[in-house]
């Protein structure tokens, strides 16, 4: 008998919940980081699972799960913890880590709204080669010409392309689909940033820092890992409105446990909430809804890289 929401959903995150724990535990305890390090390196591990989303079950097709997961999340940890240390032996300090995951994640919104359009006729494992090498080229170029976009656009990604499903341009052709795309998340983007000046702060600061990445959080794992559960069969845009009302109050109570009950420093709490978004991220992506879903045969069909390669 098939699991339905929100169980579905709920029993991965649990298994988040562990994979998060045991990354700060390993990394606070018997590496002696810092916080903000290990959220660093929980960073570059998801968005190495995002261009793992791209690669199209290559080469582990036949492959079931928990084993083409478990594959998956090795590969992503490696390359991802290998990222700083790289950096490292090339000469840049810690002040290059944030700005380049800014970018790198900017390569893969470019990717996603666009549709895949850059690799269209590839094979693996030339098409996700060649993705990992556009968003390289295209962070690091940006670095060096014009700096780092804020992330704060991240949020809106979340919501435009898995709560509102990209209405109402789902119909329209490439570019012009992609281009709206980035118009509506900047829009939205502005809207939340006018949003936190009205309460006195502003994304750059460690309270606002907190709440986006809390937001980031809910608007991953209510439309990731629940799939909109319980709004799945509303139309739009009453489904993302109704994401909304979902989620932003979920962000601010979440909030006030972290801050007032638990009584963590905001700029802590962002960097431990990082570290769950990630492995919430990279779960959905390499395990899909196992264990909810033995049977799955296949990386996360809410992926990045399964929007990304689907969408006309």
């Amino acid at each position: 008998m098939a699991i339905k929401q929100p169980a579905r959903g709920l029993i991965p995150a649990i298994f988040v919940m562990i994979g998060a724990f045991a990354f700060i535990y390993v990394g606070e305890k018997i590496f002696l980081m810092d916080i903000g390090l290990i959220a660093v390196y929980a960073l570059f591990f998801v968005w190495v699972a995002f261009v793992v989303s791209l690669c199209d079950k290559w080469p582990c097709h036949r492959m079931k799960q928990p084993v083409v997961g478990s594959i998956f999340l090795l590969v992503s940890l490696v390359l991802g913890i290998m990222h700083p240390v790289v950096m490292g032996w090339l000469g840049y300090d810690a002040g290059w880590y944030w700005p380049l995951i800014s970018n790198l994640f900017l390569g893969v919104g470019l990717v996603v709204a666009f549709s895949n359009g850059l690799v269209a006729g590839f094979k693996q494992p030339k098409s996700v080669f060649t993705n990992a090498l556009f968003m390289y080229v295209f962070a690091i170029v940006g670095l060096l010409w014009f700096g780092f976009v804020p992330a704060i656009w991240f949020a809106m990604f979340v919501f435009v392309f898995f709560w509102m499903e990209t209405w109402p341009f789902g119909a329209t052709k490439q570019p012009a689909k992609g281009i709206m795309m980035f118009v509506m998340m900047g829009f939205f983007a502005l809207l939340l940033e006018y949003g936190f000046e009205m309460f006195h702060t502003t994304f750059f600061n460690p309270d606002a820092g907190l709440w986006f990445v809390l937001f980031v959080w809910w608007l991953v794992l209510t439309s990731w890992q629940l799939e909109t559960w319980p709004l799945k069969g509303v139309k739009q845009p009453l489904k993302a409105i109704g994401g909304l009302v979902i989620t932003v109050p979920l962000t601010f109570i979440s909030y006030y446990i972290i801050v007032n009950v638990l009584g963590i420093a905001t700029g802590a709490g962002g960097m431990y909430v990082w570290v769950f978004v990630s492995w919430l991220y990279t779960w959905d992506i390499v395990f899909g809804k196992w264990p909810a879903e033995r049977a799955a045969k296949q990386i996360a069909p809410e992926s990045a890289g399964k929007e990304a390669a689907t969408s006309k």
